[in-house]
């Protein structure tokens, strides 16, 4: 008997053996996506209902999963299915979705300023035409066209709150614009009530469920629940009209059926689920599908496509709508049922950290913190499709992006939001430095920040993302790495360096292996060596000269 189990201890070593050098991890180049920005007709205006896909994802969808067995263990196993719009070396390449921005090359502080940003917002000469109002809700508004004839959507800050919302909503712009996100135009306005004026035919709510003929009284009704500066202007965020022609928000999950270039699934695609890391950061709690846009835009190249944006990011940073953001958001879904049966079974004992901490320092920044921050407990308002299917890879990618902004970065866009008390100002950066170093130290300590492989002859370099920014000392760090395959149990020998770079060499190819790669780890300290990274090689057809071929991470 022992016997028996001491061979089958020694069978499983040798095949733990194995698995970490072949088969188990096998490089698969996948076919490049196609280009989404190829011409198409206009797809007809999508309409969408906000209530039934509100009920659909906090329902059923939850109530699906809970009953999925299958999907429960992948998760609880990280064995998810990974997103389908990566390259060889697991990156997001350009498309409809999503550019490169500042993960790729950092921009200037001019540049991140600017954003998405081509003029200077809606003219102050002239008057504003009201085109459409909102009368009834928590928060009135209306859109307008100025005397240039552009058009904005006027948002206002929440009574009591002045600031608050105006200044997220464009701060959030500049993260999301920089980090490679489509955003509308969005800019801070102080402007004097007297130029509004009501455009023929505006209707509003009579209150009973008809609508009636806009009149003056209607704008003071508006503008009295808003606040007002000393001299008598109003603050508001401005948003503009999307370039194109709208044709509807986009769904996080499943395609468009009126677009063929959408071709991949939303829940699937790297960029939305690496959202979610970027969500996190910023306290972005209300990623429905109402908060996007897509429209038919026609580009510098001249292509007419489907373009997809993301809109209002007046909720985040400790914006909530009302006016600070309730402590549960971000951690809690609006009705969730895994809290829920939590409250059951601890018989509502279980204290959450957010109801023993809960402080708003500054009423122009609401209830945002880094103090008990959870970068791994994330949850939207309603459920994310795509945040839920979002692998320790694609966390990975959003984390890149979140610690690519520099704390000059941080502080720039925040001063884009002119909040008056500087106080507030200081705290929100020092918020914002705070949570995104400790999202870059959890999931950099998970996954090998190993990245930004380059080949010059026959060696390799590349970048340690957690030296680079300043979580972790070069001096401290070091590297070790050996020759693998895909087709061959043969592990090299362990190979060690203090540089971001290794010598590697093309000898011993077989005939028929298209590739080789090797195998790097890092240690920080006298830490355990880290999950590893794999960088494939392979030989040009002339065999005279190596490049780059893919790239592989460990997940666990």
């Amino acid at each position: 008997m022992r016997t028996l189990t001491h061979r089958l201890i020694v069978a499983l070593l040798v095949l733990f053996g194995i698995l970490g050098c072949s088969s188990r991890h096998v490089l698969t180049v996948p076919e490049p996506v196609p280009d989404d920005r190829r011409t198409i007709e206009r797809p007809g205006s999508q309409h969408f209902n906000e209530l039934g896909d509100a009920f659909d994802q906090l329902i059923i969808r939850q109530g699906e999963q809970l009953l999925d067995m299958s999907r429960g263990f992948r998760h609880m196993t990280n064995r998810l299915h990974q997103s389908m719009n990566i390259n060889a070396f697991d990156e997001v390449e350009n498309s409809s979705w999503f550019t490169n921005r500042n993960a790729h090359q950092r921009m200037s502080i001019e540049d991140l300023n600017q954003g998405p940003n081509t003029g200077t917002g809606p003219s102050l000469e002239g008057t504003w035409l009201i085109q459409r109002a909102k009368t009834e809700g928590v928060t009135p508004g209306f859109t307008i066209e100025d005397s240039r004839g552009d058009h904005y959507v006027i948002k206002f800050d929440p009574t009591g709150f002045p600031e608050i919302a105006s200044a997220a909503e464009v701060i959030g712009t500049k993260f999301f614009y920089a980090a490679g996100y489509f955003t509308p135009e969005n800019y801070l306005v102080r402007f004097d009530p007297s130029i509004l004026r009501i455009d023929e035919g505006v209707l509003v709510s009579d209150g009973r469920g008809g609508q009636r003929q806009m009149i003056e009284s209607d704008i003071e009704e508006i503008l009295s629940v808003v606040d007002r500066l000393p001299d008598g202007r109003i603050r508001v965020a401005a948003s503009k009209y999307i370039e194109g022609r709208p044709v509807g928000p986009f769904s996080f999950v499943g395609t468009r059926e009126d677009d063929p270039n959408d071709i991949i699934p939303h829940e699937h695609r790297r960029e939305l689920r690496g959202l979610a890391i970027m969500s996190n950061w910023l306290g972005h709690v209300d990623t429905k599908a109402g908060n996007t846009l897509d429209s038919y835009i026609t580009d510098e190249n001249g292509n007419s496509y489907v373009r997809h944006f993301l809109i209002d990011f007046g909720t985040t940073m400790g914006s909530g709508g009302r006016g600070e953001t309730p402590p549960y958001r971000g951690t809690e879904n609006e009705f969730d049922p895994h809290e829920f049966l939590v409250n059951i079974f601890t018989f509502g004992l279980y204290v959450r950290p957010w109801e023993t901490n809960f402080s708003v320092p500054y009423r122009s920044v609401g209830y945002f913190t880094a103090e008990d921050y959870d970068p791994s407990v994330f949850k939207p308002m309603i459920p994310n499709a795509a945040f839920e299917n979002m692998t320790w890879r694609d966390a990975y990618w959003g984390a890149k992006q979140v610690m690519s902004f520099s704390d000059e970065q941080i502080a720039a866009a925040v001063a884009q939001g002119e909040l008056t008390d500087p106080d507030a100002a200081e705290y929100l950066v020092n918020v914002l430095i705070e949570r995104r170093d400790i999202i870059g130290r959890y999931w950099f300590s998970r996954m090998n920040p190993l990245d930004n492989f380059t080949l010059q002859g026959n060696i390799v370099h590349f970048d340690d993302l957690a030296v680079t920014t300043g979580l972790e000392d070069a001096e401290t760090t070091s590297y070790r790495y050996r020759r693998i395959s895909d087709f061959s149990s043969d592990c090299g020998e362990w190979n060690h360096s203090d540089e971001c770079s290794i010598g590697v060499e093309s000898n011993g190819i077989v005939d028929g292996e298209p590739y080789f790669g090797y195998e790097i780890q890092t240690r920080r300290g006298n830490q355990d060596w880290s999950n590893w990274v794999r960088i494939y090689l392979r030989v040009q057809p002339s065999r005279a000269n190596l490049e780059l071929y893919g790239l592989l991470r460990q997940e666990i």
